[in-house]
C-alpha cells in the first residue's frame, strides 16, 4: 500500500466518527433544542396565571408571547410538552392488518394505564419492518404502558404457542391458525376482566384527544383489524383463551418504580 493510501485510510478511520458525530448532533439537536424553548414559555405562562403580583404576571406573559413569536409556537404546542411517546419493542403479530386480539390488548393497555396508542414499524439496519405499539399520554405514563404491553405480549405468545402444541397433530394448518386466534381474543378479553382502570382526568383526556388530531392531520391513519375466522372447536379455544388471560400478571418494577407490581384487582 502506498504512502497516500495509507493516509486516506488513517483519515477515514478518524474522520468518519468525527462526521457520524456531527450528523447526529444536526439530526437531534432542533428537538433537542425546541424542547427546551417550550419548557420556558411554559414555565412564564404558568408564571403569568400563578402569579398574584400583576407587574410580575404582565412581564413573564409579554415574555412568553415574545418567545412563542420568535419560535412560531402555539399555546398548544407547549401544551403537548405534557405529552410523552413511547414505544413497544415488538408486537404479538408483524402483520399489516392487525389481528383483534392484538387491538383488544392495546385496548387493555390503554384503560389501564389512562393513555392513548398508535400502531407503528420499527425498520432493522437490513429494512426489515416489525411491528410496534407507540403510546402516548400525560408524563411517564406511556413509558409504564410500552413496557407492560410487552410483558403481556410475551405472555400472550407464550401461551398462543402452548396452546398450538397441545392441538390434534392432524389439525389442518388454516383451522389450527383459526383456533389460535380464537385462543387470543378469548386470552385478551381474559385480561380485560381483570384490569384495573386508570381513567384519565377530563384536561388530560382533552389533550391526548387534541394530540390524536394532530397526529391524524399530519398523516395518521385509522387502524382496521381482522377477526379470528370461524372454525369448529374456536368456542372451546376461547374460552380456554379467556381461562388463561384471566391469570395474566405483571410482576416486574418499571425503571425501578416498586409501585408497579401487577395489572388488576383482586377477584
Amino acid at each position: 500500500m502506498t504512502h497516500s493510501n495509507w493516509t486516506l485510510l488513517l483519515s477515514a478511520i478518524f474522520v468518519m466518527p468525527l462526521l457520524m458525530t456531527l450528523f447526529l448532533l444536526m439530526k437531534w439537536w432542533p428537538s433537542m433544542n425546541k424542547e427546551k424553548y417550550l419548557a420556558k414559555i411554559k414555565k412564564l405562562l404558568n408564571l403569568a396565571r400563578k402569579s398574584t403580583n400583576t407587574n410580575e404576571a404582565a412581564a413573564a406573559l409579554r415574555q412568553a408571547q415574545n418567545l412563542m413569536k420568535q419560535h412560531n409556537v402555539s399555546e398548544q404546542d407547549v401544551a403537548f410538552i405534557n405529552i410523552s411517546e413511547a414505544s413497544s419493542k415488538g408486537a404479538p403479530s408483524n402483520a399489516q392488518t392487525p389481528p383483534r386480539y392484538m387491538g383488544w390488548l392495546v385496548d387493555v393497555i390503554n384503560r389501564a394505564f389512562g393513555v392513548q396508542a398508535m400502531l407503528d414499524w420499527r425498520y432493522s439496519k437490513y429494512g426489515d419492518a416489525r411491528r410496534i405499539v407507540t403510546f402516548y399520554g400525560p408524563d411517564c405514563r406511556p413509558q409504564i404502558a410500552a413496557y407492560a404491553f410487552d410483558v403481556l405480549a410475551r405472555q400472550l405468545t407464550a401461551a398462543r404457542r402452548e396452546f398450538i402444541a397441545s392441538l390434534h397433530r392432524n389439525t389442518k394448518p388454516a383451522t389450527r391458525t383459526a383456533r389460535a386466534d380464537q385462543f387470543c381474543e378469548g386470552w385478551a378479553a381474559g385480561v380485560w376482566e381483570v384490569v384495573a382502570q386508570l381513567a384519565p382526568t377530563e384536561s388530560e383526556a382533552t389533550l391526548m384527544a387534541a394530540y390524536r388530531k394532530r397526529q391524524i392531520d399530519q398523516g395518521m391513519q385509522t387502524a382496521t383489524c381482522r377477526d379470528a375466522r370461524k372454525c369448529r372447536g374456536g368456542e372451546s379455544a376461547g374460552t380456554a383463551g379467556y381461562l388463561a388471560g384471566r391469570r395474566a400478571k405483571l410482576s416486574h418494577a418499571v425503571n425501578g418504580a416498586t409501585g408497579v407490581q401487577r395489572i388488576g384487582r383482586e377477584v
